[in-house]
């Protein structure tokens, strides 16, 4: 499939009419069935021997499938094989798109064999395009068989390509026959030929031709070349993929690893290895070097630089790994490797994970029809992770179409996207240009490595904006009818999609106060009780239960089924079965929850004392008079015999905010409030024998 994206139109080959070509510099030549000596047509049907290859899609390729023997391919042998849908096949990983390069050339997708490159596609209702693989100790084929092109209108394909490439371990030779290929596939953008793992060194077919039916090309490899490939490169930063990551500021330093790979035929001696840890304004952070005595060509080498990279300021950083010291090197383009790193401030409340920059390129990338979208891997730099929402950056929304965000566990093959974790759709109305944040619709817990997030367009005409300027993550993937593959133009984009980790989830309720019972009240009668119940965590609670219990009594257990209390919020519960004296006695009125996913239990309870009376009626009890009330401080109290007593004041919750001794005599007692704010308390005078009560208002 195609992206949203002016195309330069590719040179037609210059071999249109031969029947032969190269050397190339390795000494690699081709001779096709027209040619005298050149190879027969003879097409070997491996439908019902071979294995049919699943998962291809559109742009996207799956493997490695292990072969029995090893292919000698250029100055090196591979074991490995992988199969791309668009019609090639490769000896590393790696998507290549259209529009696709001309070869040879340096940079990007190297080590394949192009044997019938276009847009084609395995995706569609009813597309027959297959693919098989058959493998022996002799020889490997890989059959295409009525894979038609992608196109952009219903049903999304057109036309018909059976082809297949054979690798033949006896002679190392490569072929690629043509059965039948038939229509057009977008700007002719077609691709033939073979490339080495250096990229500049390769053979070219053809580009933009269309073959013919019962048509058969070899590729011949020197028995020997008098080349010298001298050539080392970068192979990744801190671990295969050199993917960005994100570091925790102040967390555990990151050791600085690399590994490098004798590319060439040559054994190369003494290289000079640098790594450079950089910041936001390149500044040089870090330094290390190390050296290399000896490798052996086609050989690898691990680098341990013994340093390390201390994150103390939140920011874009890049590792950048280069290698140097040798002489009369073929290509210079893989000498160095920059890697993204991240650091983020863990201390945030929000912690918005992303690898785009502030800026875009102001046009975004959407799918020709509609129906495609890109991801972004996210590994946060802590576990457990809990992930919030998702957002997004629209550049464009011209349809309007709505589109989906998704997030998907790595727990697919190889650590791919495998199960869907949440998703939520945005409608047309809501997808308007900007940066978007999209709730997930419950809290995501990361235990261990990472997750994908998608963006999916629910319609044609709605771009995603695209960060050009480096470092780049290489964490980037595009989806196409629900496939995945590493997104063709990772080296040099990265997508505005983020991920928002927020604090780890608290979990904790607790029966805070009573209402309408203070410290030394009587209790004469059935009295409902009524307790305050705060949320004391982060997340909204329910699905708990409430308790109280009078010293010695049964307990007394009700479900709390209101509406979720919010986080930081309380509400005011009461018990439907009442407290009812059975005795004069004093002791604890106690109130609890229960909750099976409190994480702390030491604010769930709490106690007054009371006195419960049996028998005595209001009118017995001692009766305070009070004034002014309202008061704004000194305060009067009548109506009690003589002797000495104890004041408390109590707030709504029960808790005792003022307390001091007194003695009644003939004259009133007076008391003052002055360190008490304004509001509705109980004041409550204890006696040795008795208790009174009476509420006051402090104001301002």
């Amino acid at each position: 499939m195609m992206r949203h994206l002016t195309l330069i139109a590719l040179s037609l080959s210059a071999n249109l009419f031969a029947a032969s070509g190269g050397p190339d510099m390795y000494g690699y030549t081709w001779k096709d069935s027209n040619e005298p000596g050149g190879p027969v047509f003879s097409w070997i049907d491996i439908t019902t021997t071979g294995t049919q290859v699943q998962g291809l899609a559109d742009d996207n390729m799956v493997g490695p499938f292990v072969m029995a023997t090893s292919q000698a391919y250029y100055w090196y042998t591979r074991k490995n094989v992988w199969i791309g849908s668009n019609g090639y096949i490769a000896f590393a990983n790696g998507n290549i798109a259209s529009p696709f390069p001309t070869i040879p050339m340096a940079g990007g997708m190297n080590d394949y064999i192009a044997a019938y490159t276009a847009d084609l596609t395995f995706s569609g209702t009813g597309n027959p395009g297959r693919c098989y693989i058959l493998d022996d100790d002799d020889q490997t084929i890989i059959s295409y068989v009525g894979v038609p092109f992608w196109s952009p209108t219903a049903p999304s394909y057109t036309g018909s390509n059976t082809f297949q490439v054979i690798l033949n371990k006896t002679d190392n030779t490569i072929t690629v026959q043509y059965l039948l290929v038939s229509g057009t596939t977008q700007n002719n953008d077609l691709l033939i030929g073979i490339e080495s793992v250096a990229g500049s060194i390769g053979l070219q077919h053809s580009v933009d031709q269309y073959q013919t039916n019962n048509f058969a090309i070899r590729y011949y490899r020197p028995d020997t070349t008098e080349l010298d490939i001298v050539d080392a490169m970068v192979d990744y930063n801190t671990a295969p993929g050199s993917h960005g990551r994100f570091i925790a500021r102040n967390g555990a330093p990151l050791n600085l690893e690399a590994g490098i790979i004798n590319s060439g035929n040559v054994d190369l001696t003494d290289i000079e290895v640098q790594a450079t840890v950089r910041n936001q304004a390149n500044m040089t952070l870090v330094t290390a070097s190390a050296q290399v005595a000896e490798l052996v060509a086609t050989n690898n080498a691990p680098i341990d630089f013994n340093a390390q990279f201390v994150p103390t300021t939140a920011g874009t950083h890049t590792l950048t790994t280069s290698i140097s010291g040798i002489a009369n090197e073929l290509v210079s383009t893989n000498n160095s490797k920059v890697q993204e790193l991240v650091v983020v401030d863990t201390t945030q409340t929000t912690l918005q994970l992303t690898y785009a920059g502030s800026t875009d390129d102001g046009t975004g990338l959407g799918w020709n029809g509609g129906d495609g979208g890109v991801g972004v891997f996210f590994a946060p730099p802590y576990y457990p992770a809990y992930a919030g929402a998702t957002r997004v950056r629209i550049a464009s929304n011209t349809g309007p179409s709505g589109f989906s965000m998704m997030v998907y566990d790595d727990d697919g093959p190889n650590g791919s996207a495998g199960t869907l974790l949440d998703s939520v759709a945005v409608t047309p109305q809501q997808a308007v240009a900007g940066n978007l944040t999209i709730p997930l619709t419950a809290p995501l817990t990361i235990a261990s490595g990472g997750v994908y997030v998608l963006w999916y367009m629910g319609g044609a005409n709605i771009n995603i904006a695209q960060d050009i300027v480096a470092p780049f993550s290489l964490n980037t993937y595009e989806v196409l009818g629900g496939t995945w593959a590493e997104y063709r133009d990772r080296e040099n984009v990265d997508f505005h999609i983020g991920l928002d980790l927020t604090e780890a989830p608290i979990r904790d309720i607790g029966v805070s106060g009573f209402f309408g019972a203070a410290p030394g009240q009587n209790i004469s009668g059935p009295t409902t009780i009524r307790t305050w119940i705060t949320n004391h965590g982060n997340i909204a609670a329910s699905g708990f239960s409430v308790n109280y219990r009078f010293e010695g009594e049964p307990v007394v257990t009700a479900n709390y089924t209101g509406a979720p209390i919010a986080a930081g919020s309380q509400v005011l519960f009461s018990f439907p079965q009442q407290l009812t004296p059975s005795a004069n006695t004093t002791g604890d009125l106690c109130a609890w929850s229960s909750w099976n996913s409190d994480m702390d239990n030491n604010n769930d309870t709490t106690c007054v004392n009371v006195n419960l009376v049996v028998g005595i009626g209001e009118a017995t009890m001692p009766v305070l008079r009070t004034w002014p009330n309202p008061t704004r401080g000194p305060l009067q109290l009548d109506g009690l015999d003589p002797g000495p007593c104890v004041v408390q004041v109590l707030d709504a919750r029960g808790r005792l905010v003022h307390e001091e001794a007194c003695v009644v005599n003939l004259s009133p007692v007076t008391i003052r409030l002055d360190d008490v704010g304004a509001g509705t308390y109980q004041l409550v005078v204890k006696r040795p024998d008795t208790h009174a009560r009476t509420t006051v208002v402090v104001l301002d």
